[in-house]
């Protein structure tokens, strides 16, 4: 077969560009450290990379979602808090005003300390956080205030964020009571990506919110609410106020102003509310607990993504330099073949 002058040097030319461009793609990955850096130099690596990608931002997000949960959580523990401090120093005074060694300007007096009481409490009760959002507020975070005045029931205050009323009576309801109107942020990830009503089994979901009217409701109360504590007898309101805490603190003032010693019943009632908020300040515990075993178990997960990542992704610099020289080399011997082959023609002899 006849080799033509131009199709030896068309050949030699294109060995030339070959070896160029494999130098120019060795240096690449040299500088960038990585082997993969387009789709074209190995398609299913970077797919691999993709995907390793995507699970590792996924985490980076389920981080910060872990962080945002425990910012609110702290929150509303030290609204709790402040909620149980106020309760034990009306829970105190109380005792102390049902010995019959107070008078009724006694008591009367003391009316005014359980006032600035029942304004912190309101005040811990409608807790705004950082976003100007009520924390007590169920998924109803946007109203003005949680416990807002009983049109009802002047002087008294009612639960205006998310209610449980069509929960049933049921007992697989308790969970569902506990966290309706609450919500939730993903700080993991999740085998079925659904969401319960209950979240106790679900530790890659965490409830930032609470329901107020469960919170601050007195379970099983039995404060009588009257209309004029020194009635003879007292009048009781109908409807009835609802029985949270702050009512029971007004409850409990009207009978200070009214020069009368506080029933049992207002105590009993302040001792089941400091018992709940204390339930309720240790699950928030708890939760704040599953935040940090999630992040500790992301951090794991990501430590191993990411590794996997970077033995698929990274260049080995030994073997990258060891190729470079092996391109270099090639295209010097390439362009000497080519610096000989460009000479070889007829006319060069014919003289």
């Amino acid at each position: 077969m006849r080799v033509s002058s131009n199709q030896s040097q068309f050949q030699s030319f294109d060995a030339i560009n070959k070896h160029q461009q494999a130098i120019m793609d060795v240096q690449e990955k040299l500088s960038t450290g990585k082997r993969v850096n387009r789709p074209g130099d190995d398609p299913i690596a970077m797919n691999q990379i993709h995907s390793l990608n995507k699970s590792i931002n996924t985490l980076t997000q389920f981080e910060k979602n872990g962080q945002f949960a425990k910012s609110q959580l702290v929150q509303e523990e030290t609204a709790i808090s402040g909620t149980i401090d106020g309760i034990q120093r009306a829970r105190e005074l109380a005792i102390l005003m049902k010995n019959d060694t107070y008078g009724a300007n006694d008591r009367k007096a003391t009316a005014l300390e359980i006032g600035q009481i029942i304004e912190q409490v309101k005040n811990t009760m409608n807790y705004t956080n950082s976003e100007g959002e009520k924390l007590f507020a169920g998924n109803s975070v946007n109203v003005a205030e949680a416990f807002v005045p009983d049109p009802n029931n002047p002087g008294y205050y009612a639960y205006v964020g998310s209610t449980n009323s069509t929960v049933g009576a049921a007992t697989a309801a308790i969970d569902v009571q506990a966290n309706f109107g609450a919500r939730f942020v993903q700080i993991g990830f999740d085998a079925d990506n659904q969401l319960d009503a209950g979240d106790l089994g679900d530790s890659s979901r965490v409830r930032i919110t609470d329901n107020g009217d469960r919170v601050f409701k007195v379970p099983n109360a039995t404060t009588q609410f009257v209309d004029d504590p020194a009635g003879t007898p007292p009048v009781a309101l109908n409807p009835q106020p609802d029985a949270n805490i702050l009512n029971i603190l007004v409850e409990f003032q009207k009978t200070l102003q009214a020069g009368k010693a506080p029933a049992d019943n207002l105590v009993t009632d302040m001792d089941k509310s400091l018992t709940q908020l204390a339930d309720i300040r240790a699950e928030i515990g708890g939760r704040q607990n599953r935040i940090d075993a999630q992040y500790d178990a992301g951090q794991t997960f990501k430590l191993s993504l990411e590794e996997r990542k970077m033995n698929i992704e990274q260049m080995d610099l030994v073997q990258g330099i060891s190729t470079l020289t092996q391109h270099q080399n090639a295209l010097q011997i390439a362009q000497q073949i080519f610096s000989k082959v460009q000479n070889s023609s007829l006319f060069n002899f014919i003289n």
